[in-house]
């Protein structure tokens, strides 16, 4: 595992060390202050597609980082910025040039739904209605609904949308009420 990771640390830009600093991603951890195992755990979690629960244990059992899944959420806000300004410097390393704000692009959103159980025997159901923007990935809307009734399913009315939003959706939201109310919003639309 350490010699992969050697190899990977190679796809790095110089300066990202210190970035981690900069960004204030390093800031606050009390045990580790190493950017090395800091970010060995958030690419565990992103790069393998780990449960926040799950990244947790295989860092410990690798004497990576010693935390707790909520203390790895808390670490991954703080380092968006850190990551953010990894992947930046990764595009101007390899002159990939970033978009010219002088042109219109749509606001590109990606739009689902998806019923979740709290635990227990008893536990209610919920729905929850949530955006991303790409390619960014920020979750630009979420709202939580009663799972059964009027007005909590998936449907584009739950959304605010704006004129010249590029929305994708699932095949649940192609119904023409929803398509109906893109139009009246001048929303562009593509529904699997």
């Amino acid at each position: 595992m350490d010699e992969d990771w050697t190899v990977l640390k190679h796809f790095f830009p110089p300066n990202w060390q210190q970035l981690a600093i900069d960004t204030g991603a390093l800031k606050g951890l009390r045990k580790d202050k190493s950017s090395d195992n800091l970010l060995r755990t958030l690419l565990l979690h992103a790069g393998c597609g780990l449960s926040l629960r799950e990244t947790v244990v295989r860092a410990r059992k690798a004497t990576i980082a010693d935390l707790s899944d909520v203390a790895l959420l808390k670490r991954m806000r703080k380092c968006k910025n850190w990551l953010k300004s990894l992947c930046t410097s990764l595009f101007e390393e390899r002159k990939i040039a970033p978009l010219q704000t002088q042109v219109h692009i749509p606001r590109v959103r990606l739009f689902d739904g998806t019923i979740v159980k709290e635990p227990g025997k008893t536990g209610s159901l919920w729905r929850i209605h949530y955006s991303v923007q790409l390619p960014s990935l920020e979750c630009d809307y979420f709202r939580v609904t009663e799972a059964k009734g009027e007005d909590t399913g998936e449907s584009f009315q739950q959304f605010r949308i704006d004129k010249g939003d590029f929305i994708m959706a699932d095949r649940g939201y192609s119904k023409p009420d929803d398509l109906r109310y893109l139009e009246s919003r001048q929303a562009e639309v593509i529904v699997r």
